[in-house]
């Protein structure tokens, strides 16, 4: 970013600082401050330990300083401005969850596609927040990042006081971490009883999901899993067959992946098994074991293990099951209100699905867990702009979110055309922008842009002004 760049983008900046309505943060003297200047960009300096007591000197210093990126902490301290963590004296901190597009899984290209991912991962971290941690709404606000992503935080006065460690199980919990089947069930009861030579076993007590035990209805993770098992069944059942069977196939092949096998065969013997798999594909496993001479399950595990057995005729087993559960009001109404479960090899799969699919997705594992962690964090000033996009930081209530898009709601500069110099090599990202219901082709060298569209490719480092 060249000197008359930045000249330029401070301009504008002060200009969007001068004119609009900035609202500090709750209880703002008690925070610590951290503002980036244009005058150091590209490097990242950091200038930190500022402390406001009056709304007015916060105000001025912004509109006179005007930051690239201006930061408040999450934290609350008696003396915010004291120069190192220790005699600032923490006296709290807001729960912070940052949700950053980057960090979700899957490989999405654009821009808009990126947003459109993270606000979904958002409104499902806002669910567990409100249904199963009772936040209310008053004490939890949502904030788009002004880049790649939203800011949660809650006030709520019981997690003031939490450390970090604390803090981090919150993450756990969200993300479904050590989450198991084992622990989310109680195990089926059964009864035996001696009839003549033999005996016989009868289900006394069906597998039950735990939380329903504590609770009509049940709560948490075990109410998430028993309304998609019920959703799942009716999706499932609802689709034509070949569509429904591919599905299947896939949970039933996943969910084998990701069972453990500690089991070893020797390694001549694993060889000839993969030879034969892949001389004939639909060898089947009773043939294997005669041919290896391994016991049947062995032989299964290795298989499952590596990815090596043909699902198909048990995914047509499984369908027909599935069918006959989802045509079942009764059996409906005992998973979804009562979490009673029979059968556990289906359920278990669709369970192992419901659990990735309802986790939430927070940094490099999932929520950008350090962040929540990080009881001395800055997190970025609401309605201030972000240097990274010279998008605005927007605040937004519940009904607002639902509604908000980012691409034209945080977009607060002009339609006027302007000229810039897009830098060689241009990234592919930045070949195509979309914003405001529009779209432009970016190439090397001058473009005549909107000054909003102009001022992101500045601001990404990827245009000078020209």
């Amino acid at each position: 970013m060249n000197f008359r760049t930045k000249q330029f983008l401070r301009k504008r900046f002060a200009d969007y600082y001068q004119n609009s309505q900035l609202i500090l943060p709750h209880d703002f003297p008690r925070r610590e401050w951290g503002f980036i200047f244009f005058d150091e960009l590209p490097e990242v300096v950091m200038r930190r330990h500022k402390a406001f007591s009056r709304e007015s000197e916060a105000l001025d210093y912004i509109r006179g300083m005007v930051p690239a990126h201006a930061y408040h902490s999450a934290a609350y301290y008696e003396f915010p401005g004291a120069a190192t963590m220790k005699e600032k004296k923490w006296q709290g901190a807001d729960l912070i969850f940052d949700l950053d597009a980057d960090h979700l899984p899957g490989k999405v290209h654009s821009y808009k596609g990126m947003l459109d991912n993270v606000k979904s991962e958002t409104g499902k971290l806002l669910d567990f927040l409100i249904e199963d941690f009772g936040f209310s709404e008053n004490n939890t606000s949502i904030v788009f990042s002004g880049g790649r992503g939203y800011h949660i935080h809650v006030r709520d006065p019981k997690v003031l006081t939490l450390e970090s460690a604390e803090r981090r199980e919150i993450v756990d919990y969200v993300s479904g971490t050590g989450l198991s089947t084992e622990y989310l069930f109680k195990p089926a009861k059964h009864k035996v009883y001696d009839e003549g030579k033999f005996k016989k076993k009868e289900l006394d007590i069906s597998r039950k999901i735990s939380s329903f035990e504590d609770r009509s209805g049940g709560f948490g993770w075990g109410k998430r899993i028993s309304k998609y098992l019920v959703r799942f069944l009716k999706d499932i059942s609802a689709k034509d067959d070949a569509e429904a069977l591919s599905i299947i196939f896939d949970l039933i092949r996943n969910y084998n992946l990701k069972k453990p096998n500690y089991d070893t065969i020797p390694e001549d013997i694993a060889s000839h098994i993969i030879i034969l798999k892949k001389e004939n594909p639909k060898i089947g496993i009773d043939k294997i074991t005669e041919e290896v001479g391994l016991n049947r399950n062995r032989v299964r595990n290795f298989l499952m293990t590596n990815d090596l057995l043909d699902y198909k005729r048990e995914a047509t087993i499984i369908f027909k099951k599935i069918t006959h559960l989802a045509n079942s009001p009764d059996i409906l109404d005992r998973i979804e209100n009562q979490g009673i479960l029979d059968d556990s090899y289906i359920f278990n799969a669709i369970v192992l699905k419901a659990i990735e699919d309802n986790s939430i997705n927070l940094g490099s594992a999932h929520t950008d867990e350090p962040v929540t962690a990080d009881i001395k964090r800055l997190i970025r000033m609401p309605n201030s702009l972000h240097g990274g996009s010279g998008m605005r930081v927007v605040p937004l209530s519940m009904p607002e979110f639902r509604d908000f898009d980012p691409l034209n709601d945080a977009v607060v500069f002009s339609e006027k055309m302007i000229e810039i110099e897009a830098i060689s090599p241009l990234k592919p990202q930045f070949s195509k922008i979309e914003m405001k219901g529009k779209s432009f082709t970016v190439s090397e060298g001058k473009n005549t842009l909107p000054e909003y569209a102009a001022i992101y490719l500045m601001c990404r480092g990827a245009a000078e002004y020209a």
